[in-house]
């Protein structure tokens, strides 16, 4: 098992940034690095320990499909989520993901770690990709 940790502090009130993970329609619209997009028809949120979760991500230029799933463990609004990824159709990255949502006044400290089976490719890719979607997440939170 690899880890990966990816800590941002975004200019938004904690209960902004748990929304914009936790809506569906918010998280369409920054979910995936620049050049993928993660259609409202294709999120799928039971959001409460046990439920499930899947998304598609799809390349804009290519189509080609990226499906996620995975089970809810913890569910603490607004302070944290913890869900066990299923992994990648390869059958790669599987493991638990937890995001930490502190509070720091007008500002919001958010912390993924993943603890999943990746190469250090899939890693790689895994902490540009994830910066990058931080990157649309922070336009999306300055447009509120």
């Amino acid at each position: 098992m690899t880890e990966l940790t990816i800590t941002r502090v975004f200019d938004a009130p904690r209960e902004a940034v748990w929304r914009a993970w936790t809506d569906p329609e918010q998280l369409a619209r920054w979910w995936g690095p620049r050049g993928v997009s993660t259609p409202l028809d294709k999120i799928h949120m039971d959001l409460r320990p046990g439920g499930a979760a899947s998304l598609v991500m799809v390349d804009d230029a290519t189509g080609e499909e990226y499906p996620n799933s995975g089970t809810y463990l913890e569910v603490v609004e607004p302070e944290r989520l913890v869900w066990q990824d299923h992994g990648f159709a390869d059958g790669s990255g599987a493991g638990t993901v937890t995001i930490t949502f502190v509070d720091r006044g007008d500002k919001t400290e958010l912390t993924v770690h993943a603890v999943a089976d990746f190469s250090d490719t899939v890693r790689a890719q895994a902490e540009v990709g994830w910066s990058s979607s931080f990157d649309k997440l922070a336009e999306l939170l300055a447009r509120r």
